[in-house]
């Protein structure tokens, strides 16, 4: 026989928990005059296999109606939980996502209130269908699957990180004349990632910056007009330049 302080030592729970079961009669305990709990090799066996049903996610009244021997399908059961299961890691996931983008729009914007960060965040839906949905509005159905393909803040990866990078550097000049050397090699490094990101569909990049500009809650990262009109400007040169450079 074992006490409950023992058991509860054996099996790594607390004593509470096993006067809980007790009470509940999931794991009834023999009790001296005294009202002590006692419990044998059997109760310690039965002990185990609660705590591993109910460490894959059991519930205590479907383990206490397995225990009951009432007729209970195991493979029903566990099919139930895998399910829930794969529910709540989808949700995990969707919820890493968005948290993700949100540090990432933070450090981009290097907004320190919640309210700067959400404004854009709102912009940007996470679900396919609500994109599509937007995204059909504007954009030829090749166009728009396309687009889904395409990287994101705060999703990972060479192109999303570079994307980052340069929004903060843009943001950091803004400041200074739109021809000035700097300025040009920033239009250079962005006129290089958004061939890279749309790989060399210019019509389709042209579309959407248009787009991102003049519609609202579209589904597109909304840049401020500060930025938009240097960039614009900073092109501009950038393109001019390239002309004459290459006159004979």
């Amino acid at each position: 026989m074992y006490t409950i302080g023992k058991v509860a030592l054996m099996s790594n729970v607390t004593v509470r928990t096993l006067r809980y079961y007790d009470e509940i009669g999931l794991l009834p305990a023999e009790k001296n005059a005294h009202g002590h709990r006692f419990y044998t090799d059997k109760d310690v066996s039965k002990l185990h296999y609660i705590l591993t049903l109910r460490d894959i996610g059991l519930p205590l009244e479907s383990i206490q109606t397995a225990l009951s021997g009432k007729q209970v399908n195991v493979r029903d059961v566990l099919t139930i939980r895998l399910k829930m299961i794969q529910t709540e890691m989808k949700q995990l996931k969707k919820m890493e996502s968005s948290i993700t983008s949100l540090i990432v729009l933070a450090e981009v914007e290097q907004a320190t209130d919640w309210e700067s960060v959400f404004a854009t965040f709102y912009t940007l839906p996470d679900n396919q269908d609500a994109l599509k949905s937007l995204w059909g509005h504007h954009f030829s159905e090749e166009e728009v699957e396309t687009l889904l393909d395409l990287p994101h803040l705060g999703g990972g990866g060479e192109l999303a990180d570079t994307s980052v990078d340069l929004l903060k550097d843009v943001r950091a000049n803004l400041h200074i004349h739109p021809a000035s050397e700097t300025a040009q090699q920033l239009a250079k490094r962005w006129v290089t990632w958004v061939d890279n990101m749309y790989e060399g569909n210019s019509e389709l990049a042209n579309k959407v910056w248009e787009t991102s500009q003049h519609e609202e809650a579209v589904g597109f990262y909304q840049f401020e007009k500060e930025l938009v009109a240097f960039i614009e400007q900073a092109i501009t040169y950038y393109y001019e330049t390239q002309i004459k450079d290459n006159m004979p």
